[in-house]
Formats: structure tokens, C-alpha cells, sequence
């Protein structure tokens, strides 16, 4: 086998709400398609706004048929589920600073996989689709993304020769999205065409564990003939820091004193921060670190309270990236272990939300043929 890298866009200035289309007019197996995106921040501040959030939706399209569609943030913690690994990520509060985020789209168990890629020519007009929101958290402004034409998105195909023609390949879709209530089951309908390698629930809510939200998740077959799932989230998300690990970034953020930073990671963050402000001597007291949230005091070197916003780095560590905790049907990469749904009717994700307000999100990763719809 060879492998190569087709770069499709190279750091293309993108408006704050455009939807690119590109065309993937390519001859060979698609391992993966890696999108790198930039942009600036305002020059006061851009507190709690990610590269993460302003990019709403990847999308793989042939025709007026969805493959894949994804916003980044789940496409970011897909990546960490399918690899133990953090994607590129470098968030950042400062004012003036830039931020970057580089993530794979994979169509394979793990990147250079011979038998899970996607073939486009075998469709009739595949083309990749990403839409961008700047002000999707904030106008962009002073204390935002910057105003301008300032987002750089790069795009690159990483592809292979001499495998043939894959047979399948992996694509994640959103499922359902909502608003969680303070009680009361959500009901999800899930297709019942394609075999199923794995479930990703995301339950974002700042100060909110995934399980202060949703407390448990079910999936019933034809009316409970068959229960393959009946769990409290909380276990879900302890099985899957065993089984993962945690995960680390490097995080620059902008905070005076008692003041509430959002993080990266939802359950059991770690933080190692340090003053970067240009002669200033600070201490930093973490009184409190866990769901997307840290709260810190600062304080000069005679102790007083300091409530000018000064620039920070630190390393974070943590599991459940952007509030997410997966599921998998049998072993992720053995494909004869995974679930076939279509023996079944009618397949519901039951999920009993414990709290008002998170943004709820259902991803399920599915067997797709090389062939048009």
C-alpha cells in the first residue's frame, strides 16, 4: 500500500456564516479528511468560545443524500472514541491570539485502514460540505472572534493506492438534538438499516455533569422485546475512562480573580496552570475544577485579590471531551461483534433527563457501502 496526502484547500479565507462546498473529484480510497481551521480572536478578549463551536456542521453529501453530518465538537470527540487521542487543539481566550483546531474525519476504525474507506468514485457528485457560524456564542466583536473575514479552513484527503476498492466505510451522524427538561424520558427513534459500531451521547450544560443531565440511557428493541442497553450514564462514562483514558490539551485562557473559565473536558478535569502576563508575580488558587468548569482566585504577591483579566496557560487533562460518553456495539475492532439492526422494527435510544437547560446530542457511527443511495 501507498499513501499520500491530496491537499484540497490550503488556509482559504472563509465569512463568518459560509457553507464551502468541495468537490471530491478524487480516484482513490479516502482514508480520512483532515480539516484545519483558524481564526482570530477580538482584541479584548474571546472568553469561553471555541474554534469547536463556530464550526456547526461536516458534512458528507452525494446528491441530496447525508452521510456524515457532524458539528466539531463531535467530530472532535468521535476522533478521541476511535483512537484513545486528543485531536489538535489549541483554545485560547487571549485577545488578539489565534486559535487552531485540526481534526480527522475518519472513514476507517483508525487512520490508514484497508478494509473501512471511503470510495467516491463510486458516487455520482461527493462532495464535502462545512458550515461556519462565527457568532454562533457571540457576535464577533472586541470580546469575540474578531470582526472580518478571518477564518482559515485547510482541508487535506489523506488517501491510499494499491487497496482496491473498499467495500465500506464508517459515517457518523447526528441523530436527534435538544433541550433537556428537568425530568421525563426522551424518546429517539434510531434507523434500522445499517449495523452500528458505536453511540455517542454528548449532554453539555457548564457546571453540569453528562449524568446531572441525563441520568440513564436505554436502547430497546420492538417494544423491550430485546434491551441491549439499560444503563446509568455515570457507570457508561466510568467504563469508558478505563477503557480510554484521559485525554490532554494545551489550554490559554484570560481570567481576574473568582472568576469561572469553561474547559475541554467534562468529568474529572486536571489542571496545571501558570501566569503568563508579562512581569506579573500571581498566585493561583483552583478552588474548584469539574463539569466543563474551573473556578480560580488570583491573587498578587501581597495577597490581595487581583481583578484585572490576565493571560494564563495551562495543560488540561480530563475525560469525556465536550461533555460525551460513547457506547459501543461489541469490540471496536472486530466488525463481526457489532450490532446488525436490521432484524428489528423499530430500535429507541431512551434517554431520562435529570436537568433543565444542557444541549442534549445523539451520534450514531454506521456500516455504509461504497455505493449510491
Amino acid at each position: 500500500m501507498t499513501t499520500r496526502d491530496a491537499v484540497l484547500k490550503y488556509q482559504e479565507t472563509m465569512t463568518d456564516t459560509q457553507v464551502p462546498v468541495i468537490d471530491l473529484d478524487l480516484v482513490d480510497p479516502v482514508s480520512a479528511l483532515v480539516l484545519e481551521v483558524e481564526s482570530t480572536n477580538g482584541a479584548t478578549s474571546n472568553k469561553g468560545n471555541f474554534i469547536s463551536d463556530i464550526v456547526t456542521k461536516v458534512e458528507l453529501v452525494d446528491g441530496g443524500v447525508s452521510y456524515v453530518s457532524l458539528n466539531m465538537a463531535q467530530l472532535e470527540a468521535l476522533y478521541f472514541y476511535k483512537t484513545g487521542k486528543m485531536p489538535t487543539m489549541f483554545p485560547s481566550e487571549w485577545g488578539g491570539g489565534g486559535q487552531r483546531h485540526s481534526c480527522p474525519l475518519l472513514f476507517g476504525r483508525y487512520l490508514w485502514d484497508r478494509a473501512y474507506a471511503f470510495f467516491p468514485p463510486n458516487f455520482r457528485n461527493p462532495q464535502l460540505k462545512i458550515t461556519f457560524n462565527k457568532a454562533v456564542i457571540r457576535a464577533a466583536a472586541a470580546d469575540g472572534f474578531a470582526s472580518g473575514n478571518n477564518i482559515l479552513l485547510s482541508v487535506t484527503a489523506k488517501m491510499m493506492e494499491e487497496v482496491g476498492s473498499p467495500a465500506e466505510f464508517l459515517a457518523a451522524k447526528e441523530i436527534k438534538s435538544f433541550t433537556s427538561v428537568a425530568s421525563g424520558d426522551e424518546r429517539v427513534e434510531l434507523p434500522i438499516d445499517y449495523v452500528y459500531r458505536m453511540l455517542m451521547l454528548r449532554a453539555w450544560l457548564q457546571t453540569k455533569d453528562i449524568n446531572e443531565l441525563i441520568s440513564d440511557l436505554k436502547i430497546t428493541c420492538d417494544t423491550d422485546k430485546f434491551v441491549m442497553l439499560n444503563r446509568k450514564v455515570m457507570q457508561l462514562d466510568a467504563e469508558a475512562l478505563a477503557q480510554l483514558g484521559m485525554g490532554v490539551i494545551k489550554h490559554d485562557v484570560l481570567r481576574s480573580n473568582a472568576e469561572h473559565t469553561r474547559l475541554i473536558f467534562n468529568k474529572e478535569p486536571l489542571i496545571a496552570p501558570y501566569m503568563t502576563e508579562a512581569d506579573v508575580q500571581n498566585f493561583i488558587n483552583l478552588n474548584a475544577i469539574w463539569s466543563s468548569d474551573m473556578y480560580a482566585f488570583n491573587y498578587d504577591k501581597n495577597g490581595a485579590a487581583d481583578g484585572t483579566d490576565r493571560k494564563h496557560t495551562m495543560i488540561e487533562m480530563g475525560h469525556a471531551p465536550h461533555a460525551t460518553v460513547p457506547v459501543f456495539f461489541g469490540l471496536p475492532m472486530e466488525p463481526d461483534t457489532w450490532f446488525n439492526p436490521t432484524a428489528y422494527k423499530k430500535i429507541e435510544a431512551v434517554l431520562t433527563q435529570a436537568a433543565a437547560s444542557g444541549a442534549i446530542q445523539l451520534v450514531l457511527e454506521q456500516v455504509r457501502a461504497n455505493t449510491p443511495v
